[in-house]
């Protein structure tokens, strides 16, 4: 959207929704390339402790590319989105014919999946860590040798699943907020909801960079 702001725009429910499930996208891909990181870096352990120095080498830069560049992009893209409706909002209004229609019940429907989509996405990738930290545990116990990277690298994977379950729960209060607003012949951007999600991302960051930087060598 921020490349498209030499074209006209108006305050219409569809354009607000269909920017709210792009951003989440981008979310959503930027959290699974962190998460892919995560996995890289156990992956470097595991080879560390089979000898194979070239893979672990490997992962280890995929680690360092995969996770901090990302965590950056997650404030960079955040004040893409507050700019997109900032830009948005300086647009014409709508009549409330145009809102009570059943394409603006459809897009709020479409949106509130996409909720969905990115919290299930993001609880089983939590999932999927906190797999990956039980198999090093178990290896490690059958080849009588260390393959973790100590007690401040668990738990990521629930941060995961933290995250998504926030994903679930403000994607259903926006949509149950969305739908009756729409009842009434009115829609507003709920910026609150924005501001707590915001709030939850920068938390959730923040505690992955400390986990982190903790266990780096």
């Amino acid at each position: 959207m921020i490349l498209l702001r030499h074209l006209p725009t108006a305050q219409e429910p569809r354009l607000y929704m269909a920017l709210e499930r792009t951003y989440l996208g981008y979310y959503k891909l930027i959290f699974f390339t962190i998460g892919t990181g995560l996995l890289a870096y156990r992956l470097e352990i595991l080879f560390l402790a089979l000898g194979e120095n070239n893979y672990a080498r490997l992962f280890r830069e995929l680690h360092r590319l995969l996770i901090w560049p990302p965590m950056g992009l997650i404030f960079v893209v955040g004040f893409w989105f507050f700019a997109d409706l900032h830009h948005i909002g300086k647009g014409i209004t709508v009549s409330e014919k145009e809102i009570i229609d059943p394409r603006i019940y459809m897009a709020a429907e479409r949106t509130f999946l996409a909720w969905v989509r990115t919290g299930i996405g993001l609880i089983a990738f939590g999932f999927v860590i906190e797999k990956f930290d039980f198999f090093l545990e178990q290896l490690s116990a059958m080849l009588h040798t260390k393959l973790s990277a100590g007690e401040g690298f668990s738990g990521m994977g629930i941060i995961f699943i933290v995250l998504g379950v926030s994903n679930l729960v403000i994607g259903g209060i926006n949509f149950i907020r969305t739908v009756k607003k729409v009842d009434q012949g009115q829609y507003h951007i709920h910026k609150w909801l924005y501001a707590l999600y915001g709030l939850i991302l920068f938390t959730v960051t923040a505690v992955l960079a400390y986990m982190i930087v903790r266990v780096s060598p």
